[in-house]
Parts: C-alpha cells; structure tokens; sequence
C-alpha cells in the first residue's frame, strides 16, 4: 500500500515538473493578425514583392501564414530564408506580438527597405513599407520576361498560386513555361499539364504567359547530346519532344534536332537556345542562322561569355542575348527587351530577336555608341572616332561596370553607392578603322538576395565598316576545331540504326565547317 501510495506521488511530482517546465500555452492576444502592403515610393501606387520578418535583435526570420512561399521549391540556406510574396493588393498574415524587422523589396527594381515595428501595443490593422526605385524600366519602354521555366512536384492548385503570385512578384511582365520531356520523371513536371500557346487565364497578373517547349536530345540522362533548344511562341508542340536514349529509355540517336527547328519555324515559332551554347548542334545552327538568342546562365552559371558568345559576335553574327532560370524562378534572371505600345508576346520575341534587350539579375544597363543603342547597327565608311556611354543602376554592388570590344574589356568603372542605390557612368572615345562590335556588362562577385552571383550582360551594339562586319579568323579556326571535336564525340558515343544514319547526323557539321571554311578564307585574305 504504501509502495503505491509513494509510487503515485512520484508520478504527481513528476507531472508537476513537467507542467512547469512547459512552454505555456499561447493566448489569443500573443499574436496579432494585419496586412501588409508594399508601395512604390515615388508614385504611391500599390506593388507586388516578397518579404521576410525577424524578431528583433534575432537573425533567424519567422514563419509567415497566409503569404506564399518565395522560396518554394528552392533548396535554402541561412543567407536564403524567409522571404514570402505580397501581392499588388497586400496580404494577410500572422505576426507575433513583439517588436520585429521587416525586410521588403519589389523585382529588381526597388532598394530593400527595412522597417522596425513595435506590436507590443496597440498593433495596426495594416503595415504599409514604402520602397525606393532604383530604376524604372518601364520609361525606357523597357520589358522584363523569362524565357525558361519548368515547375515540379507541386499541386495543380500550388502550380496555379506559384505562377499567379511569383512571377508578378518578381516584376515580370513575359513569362515563358515550356513543355519537357524525360522518361517516367517527367510524371511530376507540373507545367507539362498546360496547354501549348497563350495561357490565358493569368492575364489577371498583369504578366503575359505563353508556353513552349523544351526540344532535347541527351546521351546520357543527364547530358547535353546534341543540345537544348527553347520553341517559344508555337501553335502545338513539335514531336518527338525529346531525342536519345539517354532521355527517352529508348531508341537511338538517329535524329537530329534540326528537323524539329524547321519545324518550330514553320510555325512561326521563336528558337532560343538554351544553357549558354553546351550541345554539339549549337554551332552548326547559330552559324547558320536558324537561333534568334543566346540563353546564359539560365539554370545554371556554367561556362563564361568569353568561351561561348563572343566567339559568335567575332565571326560576324549577330546573336542577341537572352535567358531564363529553368527550374523554379531560382534567381531574378530576366531579359528586358525594349517594347514601345501595347504589349504582346510576339511584340517581345521581335524585340528580343532584333537584339533590343540585355540579360541580368541584378543592374539594369544602358549603352550606345555614337547615339545608336543596344540592338542598332552603325555603318561607317571611313575611319572615325565613336562616343560610346555606358551606364548602370541597381541595389546591388555590381563592383565593375566594364564596357567589351571585340570580346575584350576596354574600359571599367567601379559602382558607388548613394541613398542605397548602386550606380556608375562613363564615357569613352574609340578611334575605329574596321568593323566592331561593343557591349555593356558587369564583372561581380556579389549575390542578390536569392543568393544568387550577379550579372548583368547587353547585346550588342554593331558597327560595320565600309559594308563589312567583324571577322576573326583565329576565331573562326577555333570553331572550326570544335566542329571537328563535335563528331568525334559523336562517333564515339552515338547509337545509331546504321552508317547511313550516323553519317547524316554528321553531314550536318561536315555543312557548317565547309560555309565557316568559305568565311575565313573570305575573310583571311
């Protein structure tokens, strides 16, 4: 008896402890619900986000109930945390009752404002942030659009949210999703389930979307084959989408990605080619003419300008720039292209494919050359010094602005930072006496707030010189090498039904080194 009048007591004691040493439950009036709502500082106008909340004095930021997650799908680390979507309209969330930070900012186009708040007492029924520009794209007829992205493992009522709130959020204006292939993975690629063509019912968002198609051909199930290649703006989708056993768990390597190029032309389609030139059948098919832009670093940041689209502007092509983030909006990655009136998505292809645009995550810039800008060409016909001005502008120490002749830097500027706005400006003299071409770019080794290394990078503005454009011909060998390169990688690692088919996959490079072989010694005398 007494055993168990002990043992019951040591259970009360126990569960006494417990008690007390448990975190007591919240009351109702420890939390405190409002709205948020982010304005343009200059206009007062309502805008679109994202934002992150920290207890004050603490680094580790708080869960936001009732706003979208920025981040989904993200992998995030320490520096990448917290941040959440406000749409144009505010949103409603749930904070705790106590003095917090507030980090908010909008697209690329807006410093980061921070705000102390006190919810100790009488808490507000709405908390507005007002955020700084630091540019405005939209006075240059300026528009910002991805042209690459896929969604997976997500709901069809997540994908619906995620593409409704981030892309606006981002300050988009054009967003491409495209249609890809890949056996028995392929199953939760989300976007697939879209129909091909103009996606109507996010019009709402104030951001055009379109959706394409990732034609691809890999040797293995993760490499580059043949290459990657983007159908924007396409009536139905061009099939076979995926190309090699290495994506499709059958068949061979038989067919090229050329046909289905033609094909994407036919329907009056755009062709972007995707991750910064990596694909064999990139070369054959720029030198040609059949690409109208160059995506980098949209999914990655492999390779450099220098290895890839330089070499293309050095043998006379005029190949604009482009890009995307692939999977997720991992980054700010956009293209601004310059679209005066109304809006379309053929109106931005015709911009992007003119060359009447710049990549960058970060900075936007500017650049002409004797008053033509980005896109133009300037025709000379003796010698003649051209005035060439660079600027660029953004929240994010860009370090150096540098200005790119011929593929070689000529001029850099380092950013300085006034009223939290990052800018730098210059003009430069340059004596020609043959063909050139100039670009615009940053060299950084900053990260945005997606933790993301910055970059910023124009087309080019053109100048030909008595009716002749730029002609490397060291270049030009250099290709040819790679060419040659190209189809001893095909030989060694392509599948293929028999000669007959190998060799016309490898007719297409014996055709492109014969018309750069005709370049060069045209051009080489």
């Amino acid at each position: 008896m007494r055993k168990t009048l002990a043992l019951g007591f040591c259970v009360s004691v126990l569960g006494l402890c417990v008690y007390l040493q448990a975190e007591p439950p919240k009351k109702e009036d420890d939390t405190v619900k409002l709205r948020v709502r982010l304005m343009d500082a200059g206009t007062g106008k309502n805008i679109p986000g994202m934002i992150r909340v920290f207890p004050s004095g603490v680094e580790k930021p708080l869960a936001l109930p009732g706003l979208y997650d920025r981040l989904r799908g993200l992998k995030t680390t320490a520096t990448l945390a917290g941040w959440c979507v406000v749409p144009a309209a505010g949103g409603d969330t749930t904070l705790p009752r106590a003095k917090l930070r507030i980090e908010a900012v909008s697209g690329l186009e807006t410093v980061v404002a921070i705000e102390e708040i006190d919810l100790t007492k009488k808490p507000p029924e709405e908390v507005v942030v007002k955020l700084k520009p630091t540019f405005r794209p939209e006075q240059s007829d300026l528009v910002a659009g991805n042209t690459h992205l896929h969604l997976m493992n997500l709901t069809a009522a997540d994908a619906e949210d995620y593409l409704k709130q981030l892309p606006a959020a981002d300050r988009l204006k054009v967003m491409f999703i495209s249609y890809l292939e890949r056996v028995k993975v392929d199953a939760t690629y989300i976007t697939n389930r879209y129909a091909i063509g103009e996606l109507k019912q996010f019009n709402a968002t104030g951001v055009v979307f379109n959706n394409g198609e990732e034609h691809r051909h890999n040797f293995g199930a993760g490499g580059e084959g043949y290459g990657h290649v983007m159908f924007l703006n396409i009536n139905e989708l061009v099939k076979p989408v995926s190309l090699g056993e290495g994506i499709t768990g059958t068949g061979n390597d038989d067919r090229a990605l050329r046909s289905g190029i033609e094909d994407a032309r036919k329907q009056g389609g755009t062709i972007i080619w995707c991750h910064n030139t990596n694909g064999f059948e990139a070369l054959p098919h720029i030198l040609a003419g059949r690409v109208d832009a160059l995506n980098v670093f949209d999914g990655s940041r492999g390779g450099t300008f220098e290895a890839g689209y330089y070499r293309y502007l050095n043998v006379g092509l005029r190949f604009p720039i482009s890009t995307g983030t692939d999977w997720f909006l991992y980054d700010f990655s956009r293209v601004y292209a310059k679209v005066p009136g109304a809006l379309t998505v053929p109106k931005w292809l015709d911009a992007v494919k003119a060359g009447r645009c710049q990549a960058t995550n970060s900075p936007l810039l500017t650049l002409t050359v004797d008053g033509k800008e980005i896109g133009d060409a300037l025709n000379l016909d003796r010698e003649k010094t051209v005035r060439v001005e660079v600027t660029a502008t953004g929240r994010h120490d860009f370090q150096k602005l540098q200005l790119v002749q011929n593929g070689k830097v000529v001029k850099s500027e380092a950013g300085e930072l006034k009223d939290g706005v990052f800018s730098a400006k210059f003009v430069q003299e340059v004596r020609l006496d043959s063909p050139a071409w100039f670009a615009a770019r940053i060299e950084s080794t900053a990260k945005n707030e997606l933790d993301a290394q910055l970059y910023a990078h124009t087309s080019p503005v053109y100048v030909d010189f008595g009716g002749k454009r730029v002609f490397d011909v060291d270049v030009g060998r250099q290709l040819l090498r790679r060419l040659e390169e190209a189809q001893e990688e095909i030989r060694s690692r392509g599948k293929f039904g028999d000669d007959a088919a190998r060799d016309k996959i490898l007719a297409l490079y014996d055709e492109a080194s014969k018309d750069l072989t005709k370049r060069i010694s045209q051009r080489g005398k």
